[in-house]
């Protein structure tokens, strides 16, 4: 124990010395704990303090009789302001002993410590000092009541600064990770609930509120709410005016017009300020004055940071899912809503793409820029009558996409729509169309897997011309992926340089001899046999192999040609068919040329077989490769001719070298009609001073029918089936011979 102070020691409380004044308010209590093993000290220190208010606040006091109970009441009390810390109690340095403990055990740093001893001298100042953190050390016979006060004083004014230290750290913790987290959301109804409920932590009160942008262009100009939480959550997307509430239109009006806060004992209205939008924070509790507002503000510049990219990620969506000339949904919009439909009954039932025909047609005919206005024209006419109850898009160039329910799409409504031609550039432009759609099912699991399948049911419109619609299947998508494993298939015995190039001669009627040949394309299987031409040759167009094969077959020509001359057969012409795919291709023109120049083959022997339909696809641009090829010496043949529908306009303008005769109307010669259409085209051709080919050709009699008729090449199973390249050359021999 420590020995007690005297009488005379104890009038250090009841000095006659003038006390500080401090400005008063009364609001909390600063609580002080006295550790003394003498209760005599704690009745006069409080006794001494009584009614004192320092900074504010009036003085709460605790006891605590050696430095073990110290250490337990503070373990249990966080908020000790001072502690007024005897030495000398239960041990000599029970003071000391419990001072490192408070220190170094509990962590509480912030409680300023004043070391009182009885004995003056028992231990020197500066080492105390030195040694342990305590923010005062006085002998008890020098603290008066007024040099006690004093102390006070400045132990609180210590305290209230490291409190406030820490609490700007804690604070100044809470913005970064609120800012980090609002950062990261980039939905507007979420972002705006993550907002007010960050606010709720800093400010400490139970908040709802919704969150409304000012928009800053002039075109533009208006006021909208971005999100809300709970009862405001029905507010949203709603622009301020029509808000159901006229205090808030009042007070979110006041800020964005003063730009600045709207506190008051109601609700509370903050102001964010931003380069391209303002924002207005309404919260429903009112706020009379905002504690650390420069941390406040810090915030609020963050939320405005993450509202602007917010937008900016809105507007990457808009443009990620939107088609530009529509304003519809584009393909990538359209998957994402499919997928959407097939976990949603209420959306509908079924799904539809709708093929404008002939768009190309439109396009280069027109301008790309009437094409773009039918385009906009169709999807107008398409929002007009689906928009309220289905999703659109544009999924492709020319074709669009709905969702919805088979009551309000289905075929006849579509057909019905589009019944009446569309106003394009103050011109009435009628639509054709086709159309796939896919009812809703339980195998179709995503929305890629869904427009697959669409598409798959209108390529079979397409192919299909006596309805313009199909609906999806199993037995579509078998065909599908037979189509698509033949065409791996293809691809495969390509590259191994499996397929062959057979050739079928052409016999001059009047002489007998073999004049030419066509090439024809041959697929032998493993067991043997041959895929039909007609099989493979659109699914090499399809998948665009076409134009690789239409390489390898203009190469196989030229060496035939090459291993002919080297046998002395010269002037053998060989007749290859191409595809729009390579008149497409605009390179086609310039390896033609290579490849003949490479095998050092004349020009005059390749003869390049187009169809009518080729040609019509897009005649100018056909004509133009066609005149380029005709002034380095190829050939051109017109194949089928009068089995398409070409103009005889375009005909005349054609760097025609031939004209080939369609097998069907040969086989129809037996009858009136066909003899009377085979002698007009014989005509025609005459007139045009062209060569003429019979294709088919397979009896004496239709033989006979033609060289009377004035044709001049035939070529078909009477003289010859097609032949492989040895047998090929065989037969040349001998019909020399």
């Amino acid at each position: 124990m420590s020995a007690h102070p005297s009488g005379n020691d104890n009038l250090f409380l009841f000095a006659d010395e003038e006390e500080p004044q401090e400005e008063v308010n009364d609001t909390d209590n600063w609580h002080i704990l006295i550790v003394d093993d003498d209760k005599e000290i704690h009745t006069v220190t409080q006794l001494a303090l009584s009614g004192v208010k320092i900074l504010g606040k009036s003085l709460f006091f605790g006891h605590a009789y050696s430095g073990r109970d110290s250490v337990v009441y503070l373990r249990e009390h966080s908020d000790v302001a001072i502690i007024l810390m005897d030495v000398v109690m239960e041990s000599d340095n029970a003071g000391l002993d419990a001072i490192k403990q408070i220190r170094d055990v509990l962590h509480q740093h912030d409680t300023r410590i004043i070391l009182r001893t009885g004995q003056p001298g028992y231990a020197p100042e500066e080492q105390i000092v030195q040694d342990y953190d305590i923010n005062d050390y006085k002998t008890k016979t020098e603290l008066t009541r007024s040099k006690l006060v004093t102390t006070i004083i400045s132990a609180l004014r210590s305290y209230k600064q490291l409190c406030q230290i820490k609490q700007n750290h804690v604070y100044l913790q809470q913005i970064v990770e609120a800012s980090s987290h609002i950062q990261k959301q980039p939905q507007p109804e979420k972002f705006v609930q993550l907002v007010v409920s960050q606010f709720s932590q800093l400010l400490r009160l139970p908040l709802q509120g919704l969150l409304l942008v000012q928009t800053l262009n002039q075109s533009e100009n208006r006021t909208y709410v971005v999100g809300a939480t709970d009862e405001f959550e029905s507010l949203t997307q709603q622009s301020l005016e029509q808000i159901d509430n006229g205090r808030i239109i009042h007070q979110v009006s006041l800020c964005l017009t003063q730009e600045d806060h709207q506190l008051n004992e109601h609700d509370t209205v903050l102001f964010i300020p931003g380069q391209k939008h303002h924002a207005a924070l309404y919260l429903d509790s009112g706020i009379q004055r905002l504690e650390q507002r420069p941390y406040i503000d810090v915030f609020l510049s963050n939320i405005s940071v993450a509202l602007d990219n917010i937008k900016l990620i809105q507007q990457l969506k808009t443009t990620a899912y939107t088609d530009k000339l529509s304003g519809l949904y584009n393909r990538a919009g359209f998957i994402k809503a499919v997928n959407h439909y097939l976990q949603n009954e209420q959306m509908g039932d079924v799904i539809a793409l709708i093929d404008i025909s002939h768009f190309s047609e439109v396009n280069h005919g027109l301008s790309q820029e009437i094409g773009n206005l039918m385009l906009k024209a169709c999807a107008d006419r398409l929002a007009e009558q689906f928009s309220n109850h289905c999703q659109l898009a544009r999924v492709n160039a020319d074709v669009f996409g709905i969702i919805g329910s088979k009551e309000t799409l289905n075929p006849e409504s579509i057909e019905s729509l589009f019944s009446f031609p569309l106003m394009v550039a103050e011109q009435r432009m009628p639509v054709y169309f086709n159309m796939g759609f896919l009812s809703r099912d339980d195998s179709t699991t995503t929305g890629l897997q869904a427009l697959k399948r669409a598409d798959i049911a209108l390529n079979h419109a397409k192919k299909h011309n006596t309805q313009k619609y199909a609906y999806f299947d199993d037995t579509l998508e078998q065909k599908m992926a037979w189509r698509l494993g033949m065409a791996q298939q293809l691809r495969a015995d390509f590259k191994a340089q499996k397929l062959q190039l057979w050739f079928q001669p052409q016999i001059d009627l009047q002489t007998t001899k073999v004049v030419g040949c066509e090439g024809l394309l041959r697929w032998p299987t493993e067991n043997g046999n041959m895929i039909s031409p007609d099989i493979f040759i659109p699914i090499a167009e399809h998948s665009g192999l076409i134009i690789e094969i239409g390489d390898w077959v203009i190469e196989q020509a030229c060496r035939e040609i090459k291993q002919l001359e080297n046998l002395g057969i010269t002037k053998i012409k060989i007749s290859v068919n191409v595809s729009i795919a390579q008149f497409r291709d605009p390179t086609f023109s310039k390896k033609l040329v290579h490849t003949i120049e490479s095998f050092n083959v004349n020009p005059e022997l390749i003869e390049l077989e187009i169809t009518e339909s080729i040609l019509m696809n897009n005649p100018n641009a056909v004509i133009n490769v066609l005149n380029q090829l005709k002034a380095h010496g190829i050939q051109i043949a017109l194949d089928d001719f009068g089995t398409g529908f070409s103009s005889l306009s375009y005909l005349n303008k054609l760097p025609l070298s031939r004209m080939k005769i369609d097998r069907s109307f040969v086989q129809d010669m037996d009858s009136g009609n066909g003899k009377t259409i085979v002698q007009t085209i014989l005509s025609l051709g005459q007139k045009l001073t062209l060569k003429t080919i019979a294709e088919g050709v397979e009896t004496e009699t239709q033989a006979q029918y033609l060289t009377e008729l004035g044709c001049d090449i035939i070529q078909g199973y009477l003289y010859s089936k097609p032949l492989p390249p040895e047998d090929f050359k065989l037969f040349i021999e001998q019909s020399l011979k």
